[in-house]
């Protein structure tokens, strides 16, 4: 047998028999990684408080010949993100992201840039000085772009003219074509979503910025909304189906006054 210590932050957890936990994290040596928490749930003593959602650990794991799943031996924590937790607006839009990179990072294979990412999205929640919306808007940009599946908003995908150089206060987005359409190709489209000028032209800023200088720009309410649909949408599309944890926030925003 084998052990490996990391940092890693929880994406899910889910009972196994009577006793035991199974594990989902995103980790800094490892990437992804599934591991089994044996008799977390009947002693407190061995991890005490530790194995909550999101939470930054370090973990020392125990991994067995063979094809076994490996063995969470020790944890000790390092960041509970606490402005999260008892905020479920919060709460929902972190579950949101950890669902994302769940069903998209395969297992076992090295995520050090999107490690990083979360870490830095989980902080900016946490703390507050990124809106929720807006740091959501962040997260869903930068993780499509890690994905190779970054939105084009710089040229219509059809005619190609410049977002800069089109005609009118409204662009339109093709989720098929993965990019904006100017006014005149939207004409063909079906399925295009109807967006401000505006409004594409803070993601394209969020885009081609670093996080620390996107982190200062200052979403417009209309570009909030419409961002966020759009991202939303775009993230369904490629995923072939609604994550459950976007339905409940999508359910939850429509509530909020």
């Amino acid at each position: 047998m084998s052990t490996f210590s990391t940092p890693a932050i929880l994406l899910r957890r889910s009972s196994y028999g009577d006793y035991d936990l199974i594990i989902t994290l995103l980790s800094l040596a490892k990437g992804k990684i599934t591991v089994i928490a044996k008799n977390a749930k009947k002693s407190r003593k061995r991890f005490p408080g530790l194995l909550d959602l999101f939470s930054l650990l370090q973990i020392e794991c125990r991994t067995p010949r063979g094809r076994g799943m490996a063995v969470l031996q020790e944890a000790a924590l390092e960041n509970p993100f606490s402005g999260i937790r008892g905020n479920i607006m919060k709460t929902s839009y972190a579950s949101y992201w950890a669902e994302l990179i769940n069903l998209w990072l395969e297992d076992g294979k090295e995520q050090t840039r999107i490690y990083y990412f979360l870490r830095y999205c989980l902080d900016s929640l946490s703390s507050g000085i990124i809106s929720n919306e807006e740091i959501s808007i962040i997260f869903q940009l930068r993780f499509l772009s890690f994905s190779g599946l970054s939105p084009n908003f710089s040229e219509c995908a059809k005619c190609h003219i410049k977002m800069n150089d089109s005609k009118g206060s409204h662009l339109f987005f093709e989720l098929a074509k993965g990019g904006i359409l100017c006014k005149g190709c939207s004409s063909s489209s079906l399925s295009s979503l109807n967006l401000t000028k505006g409004t594409v032209k803070q993601l394209l800023w969020i885009q081609e910025n670093d996080l620390k200088t996107a982190g200062r720009l200052k979403f417009s309410q209309n570009a909030l909304r419409e961002g966020l649909q759009l991202l939303e949408k775009f993230v369904v599309f490629h995923i072939g189906k609604e994550p459950k944890s976007l339905k409940f926030l999508r359910n939850l925003r429509s509530q909020m006054p």
